[in-house]
């Protein structure tokens, strides 16, 4: 049987909780979206939350509640997922890609500051795959830092909540986060003034026009159970990132940074020190699923070309993923072990 390459952890408990909005007729949003909210929000430290259907719709609602119009830019990593790209194309401005630093996942803070002009309305970060990206030095610059923490979420960064630190801070709960409501996202800030005008957007008042981007309560009962499992869910994908760094030591093949107790490891990033045909048929005669990292990275949505993101570039070619998730069985996670410690 293939061992699949992730798979959300749903449990008895998260059934009852879906059954039991079905049971009261809580379909909309209501009491269980408020409560995942008032969690989330006190787990990260901002005062206001708003859950909303997906993560493209929580860029949406902060790029019109920042009032992007226009020529207005916003800074994102090329190696990065397309929500930020997407909401873009679906309100204004223009969207300014930086490539990653030469063998690191994200951009240096002197590669997104040499991208800053007077346009620059917003900058995005991630903290891709569950390592931390250090924003620290552009807090000061006036300019809001929209933090992804979709891949971080519940672990801490120099003594302080992944995001606390940000404008804003966004999380997908999508079926491969470490949290999942099926899909849906949250949005998370402290300020007041663009959180009520992106509250009104979210929708259900039918006083003002609005997107209808709201989170159902079937999916917020999912996301009170998910969220109260959180500890175990890292501790959890930790066991198994340390299992994995272990066999891929007697490899030639590398991982993105050495283990660590504060990453989420939402999955296991690895380069493979072989050509693409090799690795993949390798992986699939042991019969385990790997996929690309990110295959389609934003130089390439926006019809860029590589060599201009050439490290971004390269990872999104040799960069693969290997299983990891809570529900990965012993005897699964022993056989990926081997299976890696052998591929030399």
């Amino acid at each position: 049987m293939k061992i699949v390459s992730n798979k959300p952890t749903i449990t008895r408990k998260e059934l009852e909780n879906v059954l039991n909005c079905l049971i009261n007729d809580e379909l909309i949003t209501g009491s269980s979206v408020k409560t995942f909210e008032s969690a989330v929000s006190d787990l990260i430290g901002l005062k206001y939350a708003l859950a909303v259907n997906s993560l493209t719709s929580a860029y949406v609602l902060i790029f019109k509640s920042l009032e992007i119009s226009g020529d207005d830019e916003i800074i994102m990593p090329a190696f990065y997922g397309q929500a930020a790209l997407s909401a873009i194309d679906l309100t204004s401005g223009k969207a300014v890609i930086v490539d990653s630093d030469a063998n690191s996942l994200f951009p240096t803070i002197d590669q997104i500051k040499e991208k800053i002009t007077e346009k620059t309305k917003a900058i995005v970060v991630s903290d891709t795959f569950g390592y931390h990206f250090d924003a620290s030095d552009l807090l000061d610059l006036n300019i809001p830092v929209i933090a992804d923490i979709s891949h971080s979420i519940g672990t801490e960064f120099n003594e302080a909540p992944a995001g606390s630190y940000a404008s804003f801070a966004v999380a997908s709960f999508a079926p491969s986060m470490i949290l999942t409501t099926g899909n849906g996202g949250i949005i998370l800030t402290n300020n007041s003034k663009n959180f009520s005008a992106m509250r009104d957007l979210r929708g259900h008042r039918e006083s003002s026009i609005n997107y209808d981007f709201c989170m159902t309560d079937l999916q917020g009962s999912m996301g009170i159970s998910q969220f109260m499992k959180l500890k175990e869910f890292l501790r959890r994908r930790r066991e198994v990132a340390k299992k994995y760094h272990e066999s891929l030591r007697m490899t030639p093949h590398k991982p993105v940074l050495l283990f660590g107790e504060s990453y989420a490891y939402q999955t296991f990033p690895v380069i493979f020190d072989a050509p693409a045909d090799r690795v993949e048929k390798y992986w699939k005669k042991h019969g385990i699923e790997i996929e690309k990292a990110l295959p389609v990275p934003n130089h390439i949505l926006m019809g860029l070309k590589g060599f201009d993101f050439p490290n971004a570039d390269r990872l999104s070619k040799k960069l693969y993923t290997l299983p990891l998730y809570p529900t990965l069985s012993r005897k699964e996670i022993d056989k990926v072990s081997k299976t890696l410690a052998a591929f030399i």
